[in-house]
């Protein structure tokens, strides 16, 4: 039984969970067995996916209490006992846990609902990752690319200066004028605002997936600074590298799409 398609029924968060279990499927190597953390875990649908996928637990922090009660109720039907813990962090820049806590680290769909400047909190996730292990920022949009494709579908106001690009939102009748708009998406996360945050350039592992990934990586340029949505998988200490027993999956993920 898959417990979060078992209790939600809403189809679009039902695609989106299936798009990151196929995400994370080539990467099971990398957390299966090992102890993880979901940072920024809603209701839990990676908590789900993780945990079906094999890791040995999987802790959850989420700033928003309603999510933390909704997301227990689904955790408790998947009788995944102490394997799944969610808890409520009201302030997700101090975590309640020591250095070098976790194997695997996933954000998922969170830093473009966190305002700029961001820094504070991923040297955090980094802290709590252990020598070793590895962390994954999956489904947030890239900054770089001049149309925002989260929040409005609107060109250029990922460059624009947050107030001007709120205006713009609201003239063009993209953006209501009472919704908040500090956490909407609407300014996705960089390359650079990602490694400088962690302290300098850091063991990427490239994305392969498209012939443009191949190309900018042999030109020693982040495989994925064009892509709408990068998957950044980066690995804290030594060279970029998965285990030996990753490799297959990774390349015959790889190799599905031109």
């Amino acid at each position: 039984m898959d417990v979060f398609l078992e209790c939600v029924s809403d189809p679009k968060e039902r695609r989106r969970y299936q798009t990151l279990k196929e995400t994370l499927e080539p990467l099971r190597p990398l957390f299966i067995g090992r102890r993880v953390l979901d940072f920024g875990a809603s209701h839990g649908p990676a908590m789900c996916a993780l945990l079906q996928m094999g890791a040995a637990q999987v802790v959850g922090v989420e700033p928003g209490e309603e999510w933390v009660r909704a997301g227990e109720k689904i955790l408790a039907q998947g009788r995944f006992g102490t394997r799944a813990v969610l808890l409520h962090v009201a302030d997700t820049r101090t975590l309640p846990f020591g250095d070098a806590t976790f194997d695997f680290v996933l954000v998922n769909a969170v830093l473009e609902h966190i305002p700029q400047p961001r820094a504070a909190y991923l040297r955090e996730i980094w802290r709590v990752l252990r020598p070793g292990g590895y962390l994954m920022v999956n489904e947030t949009p890239n900054k770089y690319l001049p149309k925002d494709v989260h929040t409005t579908g609107l060109w250029w106001v990922p460059w624009l200066p947050k107030s001007i690009a709120r205006r713009y939102a609201i003239a063009r009748r993209r953006y209501r004028a009472d919704d908040d708009w500090e956490s909407s998406g609407w300014r996705g996360l960089g390359y650079l605002e990602l490694v400088s945050a962690l302290g300098g350039p850091r063991a990427l592992i490239p994305e392969r997936v498209r012939t443009r990934h191949r190309v900018l990586t042999r030109l020693g340029i982040p495989a994925s600074i064009l892509d709408p949505y990068p998957n950044w998988l980066i690995r804290k200490g030594g060279a970029a590298t998965v285990p030996a027993r990753a490799q297959p999956a990774m390349a015959a993920a790889a190799a599905g799409v031109e």
